[in-house]
């Protein structure tokens, strides 16, 4: 298992958006946010790969987001 934090930015005004579609996922904790445009998340995925698919498929299917950047990544053995 890979954990990550990261940086998601999004439009102006969209972060309370994107951060109640995010909620919603059960790999995606939300732990803050600056109300207008960013949010600061923890992700768990299988893999490396899986993290950054996950990115990837954040920024081509959500308009409003506009950066998923890793400010730490971890790998838990369990």
């Amino acid at each position: 298992m890979v954990i990550a934090g990261v940086l998601i930015t999004t439009k102006p005004g969209q972060a309370p958006f994107v951060a109640a579609s995010l909620g919603a996922s059960p790999h995606v904790q939300l732990v803050g946010g600056d109300g207008s445009e960013r949010l600061a998340a923890v992700v768990s995925r299988e893999s490396g790969e899986a993290l950054e698919a996950w990115a990837e498929e954040l920024l081509r299917d959500d308009e409003r987001i506009l950066g998923v950047y890793p400010t730490f990544v971890g790998h838990d053995p369990e």
